[in-house]
């Protein structure tokens, strides 16, 4: 006959292998999940940069572009005169549209929400010719509205962009000349 004792210590023994092995399961299924969450998070992560590059490469961004891109002043007055939002809306609302992206982009950035260099990557060519044409418009308009937090992502971008350009050993020019098919870098020989 069995003993009662000897009983009693294979069911001790079943019973603790049963929770090991729901152990591992458990440890098994939250690694499937960890795995999974993580796939499904870079997944959204490259279908939002994806969204942003497709906003920024569209046809009325491009619009937008060129025409921020395109326009001349000599000084704040002569500014106002041609290019104000009072005298001319459509320019006014293409060049803040375009400055509005990028300044959002750069917020995105600094909340490191994107990665430094594929916006480098997708955005450099449009964007750092336009920073440079625009820093002095965006401090003067900060002064001119006591407002030190116009388009803040926007200079955080341009910012980004030259340490970015600085870390490669980048040495353009930036000082461009704009035409709508595109730019001339300024020959310094």
């Amino acid at each position: 006959m069995v003993d009662l004792a000897l009983l009693q210590s294979v069911s001790y023994i079943a019973g603790a292998l049963g929770v090991c092995v729901a152990a591992a399961y458990y440890v098994i299924t939250l690694q499937v999940q960890q795995k999974n969450s993580s796939a499904n998070l870079e997944t959204r992560q490259a279908q939002f940069m994806n969204q942003i590059a497709e906003d920024v490469s569209s046809l009325e961004s491009m619009r937008s572009w060129v025409d921020a891109s395109n326009i001349e002043w000599t000084d704040w007055e002569d500014f106002d005169k041609k290019w104000d939002s009072s005298v001319n809306p459509e320019n006014a609302s293409r060049r803040w549209s375009i400055m509005s992206k990028f300044d959002n982009i750069g917020w995105l950035l600094e909340k490191r929400m994107l990665d430094p260099d594929w916006c480098y990557s997708q955005f450099h060519v449009m964007m750092t010719p336009l920073w440079v044409k625009y820093e002095p418009y965006v401090m003067h308009m900060r002064k001119r509205y006591n407002s030190p937090t116009i388009l803040i992502g926007f200079e955080y971008l341009g910012r980004a962009f030259a340490e970015i350009e600085k870390s490669k050993g980048i040495k353009a020019d930036l000082r461009t000349v704009f035409h709508p098919w595109g730019m001339t870098i300024k020959d310094n020989s």
